[in-house]
């Protein structure tokens, strides 16, 4: 059975208690070819469409968190729509320079982008989401699939027919429309979902906008299933980004650090596919898709730049924090590569304002394309006189990306909002700021098999494995280079080609105690090659922008990760009042060569770097009981995030840093932001027929700040939220909900790092800390519409 459902959708319908069946999952990106969960040797949770909406929640990310074991969302971002969703203590993140290791697919298309493997869940069109898989332990879903995968099937006029539309207003200038409508005509259906949404934001400059549009044509035959689906998605993002606590509490918890911070994103899919009874037992999925994805981003900061100490007429990048690499020390401040130039070369003088209040704009846009496809066999017929489910397939994706960034001199008002002077500037220095234009290719080529063998009528026995080929180029366009103290230019910018290989294997076994109870063990091994972005920001001497610029490109090795977990599952049978599902499992996740983000100590900018070895392990338990007036769900993780290797990395706002800015990380030091200790409660309860009540509760432990990896200061507080929601279904056609957030007006945060204090020097600021806040607590009110079957609109058709 599937999780917890949202109110009202969650009880059984028409006061029915929910029976018992056979859940079927499907066990590869594309679908379409249904297996037991029963017989999958791992912990797979499944979420339904009215998990994921119904009133409950504001995303689908939140309903995902609330309701499927360690999974907790981050916000570094200070932004609903632009979260971090971990699970396992690995990440899916909006943000470049975040390393990546979750898959997530959208009908059998990867979301994660071709340019640094990001997932904007902003894009995704939530209402037209028939189902979530959330998986663990299986490589068929390739790249990046180091902690697990999102698998996403979406609706269709076959599995969705009518029409209704959906209206929420609630706090912080919180407005939402939402419509879908589907219809089938004998052999043919159509499907069309529409979004959008304004958030006028809690805190300062933090309003957004999200415009989301998905339709499918769909044909379904005796012997075949064919589907063409587009989605397509414009969100303005204000991404407002942690804060010092000492500005928080100065200005109030809605304070916002520096800007502008915003992020443009638009996107357009369309893919089709198609699923063929092939006959003797076999069949054929298959899909071709073409993506495209722009995005903007403007971070408005702080800047090194300063006028020059043998010339104050003149700018130059302070030298404190450079390294030059041919000498392994700090240059000269008056070395002539670090002196700021404009665009066409020449030196830049100070600006008015600029020497008091220095700041610094950088600008990136990304345009990405990814076209590709899958075809996959599918053949349910015996083996040696057994059961047996095997699937075996092919899938290639090539994505090409043109990146370009830039900075502007800017002055730092009073609002800390920066503001440009028109001029663009870079230096020549190695690791100094330089202009961006760059254009990367990917080819991933991956070919699966998946074998599950009834080997008795209890046991059940899986193996598999997938071939994992990436080969990524870089080509470096910018018209600046790094050149040495006598001005000849250094390297050849970040041009490179890199090639990755790996074959990661899957073993499994499943045992029914008794038919209610089933035992598993799983055994498999996922990699993850380096990113365009990371293999072109992994040197030390020559740190990124981070959400930005591209330098140099050493080598990375690819990530490989080795899991184990065990675990227990079963229900109960409905004559005990209802239906209780239960899961209870643990599992070893081992990471070879993790790829970390690196902090700079020119501020703000990093590389990326192989960090040695790390582990995850931890214990997943999890039930939901469902009567025809209840519905109860309860889970809990543990998540033990560790170093394997003694390491040393950069960290120079960490307040136990070295003279170097470095820190060193132990055996067994924990990874920052992950919350060991996760639990989560929810409760409906249907008063009358037609109306309903429930609630929820999360919990988080404390956590480590990000670039506190060696462990040795004081944590980020755990966390305490209540929500509350109702539903009352008017009538058969009007449904009315509403929701209150953070009933308690907890006040805590998700995510929280170390700045540099005296970047900003009228702000007088001492503390090492900054964190983004997490909202308040917030009140929303909608309504839904459900027009009658035959009220739906009927399209002409030809005899």
């Amino acid at each position: 059975m599937a999780a917890f459902g949202s109110l009202g959708a969650a009880l059984a319908q028409d006061g029915a208690t929910p029976l018992e069946g056979i859940e079927v999952i499907g066990t590869s990106p594309l679908g379409g070819d249904g297996l037991d969960v029963d017989k999958v040797p791992a912990n797979v949770t499944s979420l339904s469409s009215s998990d994921l909406s119904g009133g409950t929640q504001l995303s689908v990310t939140e309903a995902i968190a609330r309701k499927t074991p360690s999974v907790s969302l981050s916000d570094v971002q200070g932004n609903p729509y632009f979260k971090d969703l971990y699970f396992r203590g690995f990440v899916a993140s909006p943000l470049n320079g975040t390393p990546q290791g979750i898959a997530v697919y959208q009908n059998g298309v990867r979301q994660n982008e071709a340019f640094g493997d990001t997932v904007n869940f902003d894009l995704i069109p939530e209402i037209a989401i028939d189902r979530a898989d959330i998986w663990t332990n299986n490589p068929v879903f390739g790249l990046n699939a180091l902690g697990g995968a999102l698998n996403l099937k979406m609706k269709n006029g076959f599995t969705y027919q009518g029409l209704e539309t959906e209206f929420m207003a609630g706090s912080f200038g919180k407005f939402s429309g939402k419509a879908q409508w589907g219809q089938q005509f004998g052999n043919w259906a159509t499907y069309l979902a529409l979004e959008g949404e304004r958030d006028g934001g809690w805190r300062d400059y933090s309003k957004s906008n999200v415009k989301r549009v998905y339709g499918d044509v769909g044909y379904k035959g005796d012997d075949a299933e064919i589907h063409l689906n587009f989605s397509l998605a414009d969100t303005n993002l204000g991404v407002v980004g942690p804060t010092p606590r000492e500005l928080l509490e100065r200005g109030g918890r809605d304070a916002v650090y520096t800007g502008p911070q915003t992020t443009d994103n638009k996107a357009g899919q369309i893919n089709l596919t198609g699923d063929f009874d092939l006959g003797s037992n076999w069949s054929l999925q298959t899909n071709a898709y073409y993506r495209q994805m722009k995005q903007k981003h403007v971070d408005g900061n702080d800047t090194d730049v300063r006028p020059c100490e043998d010339n104050p007429a003149l700018l130059c990048l302070e030298a404190d924090d450079i390294i030059d690499p041919a000498t392994g020390t700090n240059p000269d401040d008056d070395d002539p590569r670090l002196i700021v130039r404009d665009k066409n070369g020449n030196a830049v003088g100070t600006p008015d304002g600029f020497a008091e209040r220095p700041g610094s704009i950088e600008r990136s846009q990304t345009n990405s394309h990814t076209v590709g496809g899958t075809a996959q066999a599918t053949n349910t017929g015996e083996l040696f006189g057994k059961t047996n489910h095997f699937i075996v397939g092919v899938s290639y994706d090539h994505g090409w990306t043109d990146f370009k960034g830039d900075s502007e001199l800017g002055i730092i008002p009073d609002n800390l909002q920066v503001i440009g002077t028109g001029i663009k500037y870079h230096t020549t220095f190695p690791g100094g700021i330089l202009p961006t234009d760059v254009s990367t290719r990917n080819d991933y080529l991956g070919l699966y098999l998946s074998d599950t063998l009834d080997i008795t009528d209890r046991l059940s026995a899986t193996i598999g494995g997938r071939l994992n080929y990436a080969h990524i180029t870089l080509k470096d366009h910018s018209p600046f280079f790094n050149v040495d103290a006598n001005g000849n230019p250094v390297g050849a910018g970040i041009d490179g080609s890199h090639n990755f290989t790996r074959f990661n294997p899957m073993a499994g076994l499943t045992y029914k105690i008794t038919p209610e109870m089933t035992a598993y063990a799983g055994y498999s091994e996922a990699n993850r090659a380096p990113t365009p972005l990371e293999l072109g920001c992994a040197d030390p001497s020559n740190p990124c922008q981070l959400e930005g610029f591209l330098v140099s490109d050493p080598p990375l090795k690819q990530v490989v990760t080795r899991t184990g977990e065990i675990g227990l599952r079963g229900h109960t049978a409905p004559g005990f009042g209802g239906l209780l599902n239960w899961k209870v499992g643990a599992y070893l996740a081992y990471n070879s060569n993790d790829i970390l983000t690196i902090p700079s100590p020119l501020t703000g900018r990093g590389y990326f770097k192989n960090a040695g070895d790390t582990q995850r392990a931890g214990i997943e338990l999890s039930a939901d009981y469902q009567t025809d007036t209840w519905a109860i769900y309860a889970n809990y993780a543990y998540i033990d995030a560790t170093f394997r290797k003694n390491v040393t990395l950069g960290s120079p706002n960490n307040p136990q840093a070295d003279g170097a800015g470095e820190i060193n990380v132990k055996k067994g030091d924990h990874l920052p932001a992950i919350p060991a200790h996760q639990a989560k409660i929810g409760v409906a309860y249907r008063i009358t027929p037609a109306f309903t009540v429930g609630g929820d509760m999360i919990y988080n432990s404390s956590q480590y700040f990000v670039g506190d990896e060696s462990n040795q200061n004081k944590k980020l507080p755990g966390y305490v939220v209540f929500n509350a929601n109702a539903s009352w279904q008017v009538t058969d056609q009007i449904r009315v909900f509403g929701m209150v957030d953070n009933i308690f007006n907890n006040k805590y945060a998700t995510y929280g790092t170390f700045y540099d204090n005296d970047d900003i020097d009228f702000l007088e600021l001492n503390g090492s800390r900054t964190v983004t806040p997490a909202r308040p607590r917030g009140a929303y009110l909608g309504i839904g519409y459900k027009f009658s079957a035959n009220a739906a609109p009927a399209l002409v058709t030809k005899d």
